[in-house]
C-alpha cells in the first residue's frame, strides 16, 4: 500500500505550532497539541459576490480606493452624450454621495490608491468634446489642475498611482479618433509625455503606480497584449488569454491584478488574474458587462460597479488565502 512517504519521500512530521496558511502550502503535519489531527493548507478559490448599489447607476466612469474605501466619478447616466457630475464613496458596505466634479463627463480615467488621494482625466464632455481636465479630489471637494498635453477619452491610467504621481496612456485623440501610443505622467503639478506604448490602443486596462504600471488589452490592435512600465518605459509581457477591445473593471498592482469584463465584442464576463508572469482565468462577473468599472488595492480584494444599461449594481471580488484544514484521524 502507498504511504505518504512513499508518494512524496518525507515523513508526515510533528510541529508544535501551525506555520502560516501560505508557509505551510503542499505540506503534511500533525500539531502535537492535538495529535490525533491531520492538517494541511488549501487556498481558496476567488469569487465575486453582491454588494450595495450605488445611488446613481453609470457606465465609463472613473474609479479608484480600495474594496472598503474606494471611489467613483463621472460617468454615463442614459443614451447619448447625457454624462454626470456625481461622485460617490464606497466603505465596503454603502455608496454615499460626495461633493461632485465641476465638469461633467464620461468615458473618463482616472485612479487614487486611497479615496482621498483620487484624480480624474480626459473623456468626453457634452456635447461631445474631448477633454483633456484633471481634477483631484481631497476626501472632501473636487478641484480643476492642470490639463494633460493632450485631448482624448478612452485612456488607460495606473489606477492605483495617487493624486501627486499617475500616469495615463493610449486612448483616442482629437484628429481622426487613432488609437494612442501616448504616454504622459502626473507629479502632482503638471503632466509630461514620456516614452509611448509599443502598441496603440484605446480603452486599455491599467494598474499599479507611476513607476510600476501594468496596461493591457484594447482595441483594435491589441486586444490580448500586456505591456508592463518601469518608470521609464513599456515592455510586452505574456497576453490575456480573452481578447477585450473594451476593458471592463481593473484593479492591484504590476504583479497582482485583476480585469473583469468588457468587450471581446460581444460584451464579456470573463475575469482573469495577473501574477506577474501569466494571466489565468478565474470566476466570471454575475452578467456580461461592457462598461463596467472598480478598482482594489491589489488583484485579490476589489469591487466593480455600474456598467452597461446605467445599472447600479456593485460586485465586490475576494480571493481566499491559503487556509489550514484539519482531518481527525479515529
Amino acid at each position: 500500500m502507498a504511504t505518504y512517504k512513499g508518494i512524496k519521500g518525507v515523513k508526515v512530521v510533528t510541529k508544535a505550532t501551525d506555520p502560516t496558511a501560505s508557509e505551510a502550502e503542499g505540506t503534511v503535519w500533525y500539531n502535537s497539541t492535538s495529535p490525533s489531527a491531520l492538517k494541511y493548507a488549501i487556498q481558496g478559490a476567488g469569487a465575486w459576490a453582491s454588494g450595495n448599489d450605488m445611488n446613481t447607476g453609470r457606465g465609463s466612469q472613473m474609479a479608484g480606493g480600495t474594496l472598503t474605501a474606494g471611489i467613483t466619478a463621472g460617468g454615463q447616466t442614459a443614451p447619448g452624450n447625457n454624462s454626470t457630475l456625481n461622485a460617490e464613496t464606497y466603505d465596503g458596505s454603502s455608496w454615499t454621495e460626495v461633493n461632485n466634479f465641476n465638469t461633467a463627463r464620461r468615458a473618463l480615467t482616472g485612479g487614487g490608491a486611497a479615496y482621498t488621494a483620487a484624480i480624474a482625466f480626459s473623456g468626453v464632455s457634452p456635447p461631445g468634446a474631448y477633454t483633456a481636465l484633471t481634477e483631484t479630489y481631497d476626501g472632501t471637494s473636487w478641484t480643476e489642475v492642470a490639463d494633460l498635453n493632450t485631448p482624448g477619452f478612452y485612456l488607460g491610467a495606473s489606477q492605483n498611482g495617487t493624486s501627486t504621481a499617475i500616469i495615463g496612456f493610449g486612448g483616442r485623440e482629437p484628429s481622426s479618433h487613432p488609437s494612442s501610443v501616448k504616454t504622459e505622467s502626473w507629479d502632482g503639478t503638471s503632466w509630461t509625455e514620456v516614452n509611448g506604448l509599443n502598441t496603440g490602443r484605446f480603452y486599455p486596462g491599467g494598474t499599479g503606480t507611476q513607476t510600476a504600471a501594468l496596461g493591457f488589452g484594447g482595441g483594435p490592435s491589441g486586444p490580448k497584449f500586456t505591456e508592463s512600465w518601469d518608470g521609464t518605459s513599456w515592455t510586452e509581457v505574456a497576453d490575456l488569454n480573452t481578447a477585450r477591445s473594451v476593458t471592463g473593471a481593473n484593479s492591484g498592482t504590476q504583479t497582482e491584478s485583476l480585469t473583469a469584463g468588457g468587450q471581446s465584442p460581444p460584451a464579456i464576463d470573463n475575469t482573469e488574474s495577473w501574477n506577474g508572469t501569466s494571466w489565468t482565468e478565474v470566476g466570471d462577473l454575475a452578467s456580461a458587462n461592457e462598461t463596467i468599472r472598480g478598482n482594489g488595492a491589489s488583484g485579490s480584494a476589489a469591487w466593480a460597479s455600474g456598467g452597461d444599461s446605467y445599472i447600479k449594481t456593485t460586485q465586490e471580488w475576494n480571493d481566499p488565502a491559503y487556509t489550514i484544514k484539519t482531518v481527525t484521524i479515529s
